[in-house]
């Protein structure tokens, strides 16, 4: 099929849910049909979660693995007044897990005796020799983790042998060997029954602390649910599975602080109104592209402190300072990333690499910034539509972060050449490594037979779902208000996807600083909306001699004109006569 706007993009829309649910749930909101459809896709016969996901509630933080050994060593450490040690990662998830840590722990501590350190790049992720020898030196009795810590045998196992307790809270994949702590609260050990397992780092921590308080008879620390829902967003977790919609209702929970200013974090809240962050109107969208990516910009252009600092301060003005700060770092981050792009594609010309030929890319470049190896990995991936491994090359030890597509599994792909690596760790999408600069040529060599072995997985094309199909007759006040119950969208709750047919189009501009957006109305059985279609401006051409066409569109809501738009369109074939089956489509 003739591709029109994007080669090899694909949609799916799934046969109709039982009509019989479908009219039920109709009846049940008085809403659209689509919007039914949409209720009945997502959530079958538990459709009314979707809509209040307080209506599953937080779960109880009793059915997390190992929980009642961290509330019992907690206690042991506020009865004797020992002093603390809480290690948070270094992204957004373990600065904000450390945050909700320090400030959910502190009113139970003498005064000075919790301490924070929130590691660096150069260092790499989790527990390092520097750190272990300090919280030695300094005489700490309790180490706690934070968004880190379940790969950490070895600095666990030398803590434990000066006589100091490691209490471990993450989220990620355990190793086969577990390190020696007097608890370990993951919700992907072998013996959880967490009805979540999609936690974030920073929802672990909060499950601690939670069990702490209901452990000394305390109300739950919700007022910590603005840094909850941040990290959540920021590390990408699902908002909603088939067996917990509990990150969604955190999500919620935490905006719902923050549109009444009710916030653990004065400093998130001064970075937002810097940034022009409306928190009557938050969305994910604004964390994910506006509010993270600031925090973030201190682990890869400065001091991540910086960042962890402006979490925990209670002063209006070093909110400010540090904002500003930030700000900076992000301006030193955009500049030092964008000549570091330039330079990974002068590298790939210039050694006459082909991506898409190999199946992967692999690029190497010495003392590139280890900050923003994954930015730039997760570019080329995007690019050349395969894994991307960049690594920056020192003295000794090269670092590097990869970014996968379609199937495959990244990180079972790192642990395949585990014997060529001095460390790594991640997700299936996600991951970051060191090496022995003289194993590179090797460890490029295990990954391209790996490649080679599971190419199917890297060539797979998943549908992209059309969630419901709708007329322009539906799109009202009364749909928008609808979607907004489900927000907030993300992982796992995508905002919603429609199929419009028979359209064509009237009034076109070119809109944007540069002419990128293409603005215009769309027009079907005589009804007429407005909509606008984000970097479609060079397709101008091919909306005009549209007739007949099928749109993929979100709807949304245009605060200028106070009149319901469509946004995000994508055109598909006009000659598609069947959605329902996988295309090439816009």
């Amino acid at each position: 099929m003739r591709s029109v706007l994007r080669e090899g993009r694909q949609w799916a829309l799934s046969p109709l849910p039982d009509e019989k649910l479908i009219e039920a749930i109709r009846l049940s909101l008085d809403c659209s049909h689509p919007f039914a459809v949409l209720l009945a896709r997502r959530g079958g016969t538990s459709w009314e979660i979707l809509i209040d996901p307080d209506r599953q509630g937080l779960h109880s933080p009793s059915d997390m693995p190992a929980i009642e050994r961290a509330v019992d060593r907690l206690e042991r450490a506020i009865a004797d007044q020992q002093r603390v040690f809480v290690h948070g990662d270094f992204d957004v998830d373990g600065l904000t897990a450390a945050a909700v840590l320090y400030r959910g722990l502190r009113p139970f501590l003498p005064k000075n005796s919790i301490k924070v350190e929130v590691g660096s790049r150069h260092l790499g992720h989790g527990l390092s020799r520097p750190f272990v020898r300090r919280v030695i030196d300094e005489g700490f009795d309790l180490v706690i983790t934070a968004d880190c810590g379940i790969n950490n045998v070895e600095e666990i196992r030398e803590l434990a042998d000066a006589g100091i307790e490691t209490l471990v809270t993450d989220h990620h994949q355990p190793p086969a060997e577990l390190p020696a702590a007097c608890a370990i609260v993951d919700p992907y050990l072998a013996e959880n029954r967490y009805p979540n397992p999609d936690l974030a780092g920073v929802g672990v921590a909060y499950k601690l602390v939670c069990a702490l308080y209901e452990r000394r008879r305390q109300p739950a620390p919700t007022h910590l649910l603005d840094l909850v829902a941040t990290g959540t967003i920021a590390d990408l977790v699902p908002l909603c599975s088939t067996s917990s919609s509990e990150n969604r209702a955190i999500v919620r929970k935490g905006f719902s602080l923050i549109m009444e200013g009710e916030g653990s974090s004065l400093g998130l809240r001064v970075l937002m109104d810097k940034l022009s962050v409306n928190p009557k109107k938050i969305s994910t969208t604004d964390i994910s592209y506006h509010v993270a990516p600031k925090l973030n910009a201190a682990n890869r252009a400065g001091d991540p402190k910086v960042a962890f600092l402006l979490l925990i301060t209670e002063l209006t003005d070093q909110a400010e300072y540090l904002s500003e700060i930030l700000l900076d770092y992000n301006r030193d981050r955009e500049i030092a990333q964008n000549d570091l792009v330039y330079q990974a594609e002068q590298t790939i010309r210039t050694e006459e690499m082909d991506p898409q030929e190999d199946g992967y890319a692999f690029v190497v470049g010495q003392y590139w910034n280890e900050g923003l190896l994954g930015l730039v990995a997760s570019g080329l991936a995007d690019r050349y539509r395969v894994p991307a491994f960049v690594l920056s090359r020192g003295d000794r030890v090269s670092r590097g972060s990869c970014r996968s597509v379609g199937e495959f599994d990244i990180n079972s792909c790192l642990e395949a050449q585990s014997e060529l690596l001095l460390q790594y760790g991640g997700h299936r999408m996600a991951a970051g490594f060191s090496a022995p600069n003289e194993s590179l040529e090797s460890l490029e060599q295990g990954i391209a037979a790996y490649v080679s072995k599971h190419q199917t997985q890297i060539t797979v094309q998943a549908s992209e779902s059309i969630d419901a199909a709708l007329s322009l007759s539906d799109v009202d006040m009364r749909l928008y208000t609808n979607l907004e119950s489900l927000a907030p969208y993300g992982p796992g709750n995508p905002s919603p996807r429609f199929l419009l047919r028979d359209c064509s189009f009237a009034n076109l501009s070119l809109v944007g600083n540069r002419r990128q957006h293409l603005k215009g109305h769309a027009l079907q059985n005589g009804d007429e909306i407005p909509f606008i279609g984000f970097r479609m401006g060079r397709h101008l051409e091919t909306f005009e001699a549209a007739s007949k066409a099928s749109l993929i569109c979100r709807v949304g809501f245009d605060d200028w004109q106070s009149a319901v738009q469509v946004q995000g369109i994508d055109l598909i074939d006009e000659q598609a006569t069947d959605p329902t089956s996988q295309r090439r489509t816009g």
